[in-house]
């Protein structure tokens, strides 16, 4: 009866395994959302890309949203990375963002969000933690700072002014 039990088991592993495996990638998104609300200048420029794929520049105003879809191999075995570069009156903010399959716990489902705020750019998702000392792993929401703005050195505004006369 046991070797019967086990021989269950182990074919619908096998059997699920292969069913994953006609998958292929996982579908996922990232979404970015101005919530620069009340601000004299609200807008926010940012540029993102992955080495797949260049999205380019894009204004954004508050409300406004941006979203765009990618595959990640599935079992965490690979990673897409997408590097965005956001600029705004306050300054700049570099962020890198690394997708796995398994990243889907962290953003409740396969829609990654991420917030453009006055200080900074956050992260809207779960966190992992452990209430009871390690034994157990648990989720909880989360709007995470990961990258405040750099304030504009006084050489970048003096860039920024040139390239803004030559192109009057």
């Amino acid at each position: 009866m046991k070797t019967l039990i086990i021989w269950c088991l182990v074919s619908q592993v096998i059997i699920l395994a292969g069913n994953s495996a006609e998958k292929g990638d996982v579908d996922f998104s990232l979404l970015i959302k101005n919530e620069m609300y009340n601000f004299k200048k609200p807008a926010v420029f940012y540029h993102c890309r992955s080495e797949k794929k260049d999205l380019g520049w894009r204004k954004s105003l508050p409300s406004s949203e941006f979203r765009w879809s990618f595959e990640v191999p599935q079992y965490g075995n690979g990673v897409m990375i997408h590097h965005c570069e956001f600029r705004s009156r306050l300054g700049t903010a570099n962020i890198e963002i690394e997708t796995l399959s398994t990243t889907a716990i962290l953003c409740d489902g396969q829609t990654c969000k991420y917030a453009i705020r006055r200080n900074g750019i956050y992260f809207i998702g779960y966190e992992l933690y452990y209430p009871f000392g390690g034994i157990v792993e648990l989720s909880r929401p989360v709007e995470k700072l990961i990258e405040p703005w750099t304030p504009w050195s006084p050489h970048q505004l003096r860039d920024l002014n040139r390239s803004k006369q030559n192109h009057s």
